[in-house]
């Protein structure tokens, strides 16, 4: 690790950090950061963004979260408790999904700034959505069905296990903030389950829908899955500046994770659940 200063650090100085952590030309990384953790970054996100850009090429691919609210039920998510007219006249103003305007903040100021990026395309699902930028970009951000498992082998999340050098990379948080977690509970055939119920188009022409997805993890099981994949030793250590920093293959943590999170689950009692049911 070099730095510029104490806690400074510019975009050269990530380069160096992350291959020396082992990315490499050519390889897709799934992104998740806390910035804050990293130090003071040069250019903020704008540093951090182009130095895994410089790292991947144009061979490469790069992938974080895309999740928002804008298509939730405000009532559910701040839960309040209000009148039934009052709860369908709030409804009826809930914007809905926009690709180019909903962002991402919820997932940190990192996708935040990428989501905006030049070249960054998104999939279009109305709350579980993947920011990808790279030549591969397009083919793997659809189909992203919305009346199915948002996060299921049809989906960005499920076709990135199968894109070669696909890797997870964590940086100054842990395995609770690792996304693809989701993707492996959702193949698994014992796995915590909901509803989500969202609007489906816009604040004019909008429907509301109701679709099958995986629980919340809630800290519950992510943490011990992944300290789990760390004692196989399939896991890189290092630090990105000041953050701790894990890197890792895609394909092969999700399918991990997807026969641990099935195993604990059936022991606790969780009932099998087909993939394909709506």
């Amino acid at each position: 690790m070099t730095d510029l200063g104490q806690s400074l650090f510019g975009k050269d100085d990530l380069v160096a950090d992350l291959q020396a952590l082992g990315l490499r030309a050519g390889d897709g990384v799934f992104v998740h950061c806390a910035l804050g953790k990293v130090g003071h970054v040069i250019g903020g996100p704008r540093g951090l963004i182009l130095a895994l850009m410089d790292v991947v090429g144009p061979e490469g691919l790069i992938g974080m979260p895309g999740f928002c609210r804008d298509a939730y039920d405000p009532v559910a998510i701040f839960d309040l408790d209000v009148p039934a007219e009052m709860h369908a006249r709030i409804k009826d103003q809930v914007l809905g999904f926009d690709a180019d305007r909903s962002d991402v903040r919820q997932n940190g100021s990192v996708p935040e700034a990428f989501r905006t990026w030049p070249g960054v395309v998104r999939s279009p699902h109305p709350t579980s959505s993947v920011l990808l930028w790279g030549a591969e970009a397009g083919n793997l951000s659809v189909p992203h069905d919305v009346h199915g498992w948002a996060t299921g082998p049809d989906t960005p999340w499920g076709r990135l296990m199968t894109r070669p050098k696909m890797k997870i990379l964590l940086i100054g948080v842990g395995w609770n903030r690792c996304s693809a977690l989701h993707a492996a509970e959702t193949i698994s055939l014992h796995k915590r389950s909901k509803t989500r119920h969202f609007k489906l188009g816009n604040l004019q022409t909008g429907v509301w829908i109701d679709a099958p997805d995986v629980a919340d993890d809630l800290d519950t099981l992510f943490p011990l899955v992944g300290a789990a994949w760390e004692a196989e030793g399939q896991v890189t250590s290092g630090q990105i500046g000041k953050a701790q920093a894990m890197l890792t293959d895609y394909g092969a943590v999700v399918s991990f994770a997807a026969d641990w999170l099935n195993a604990r689950n059936k022991r606790d009692g969780v009932p099998p659940t087909d993939l394909a049911m709506h």
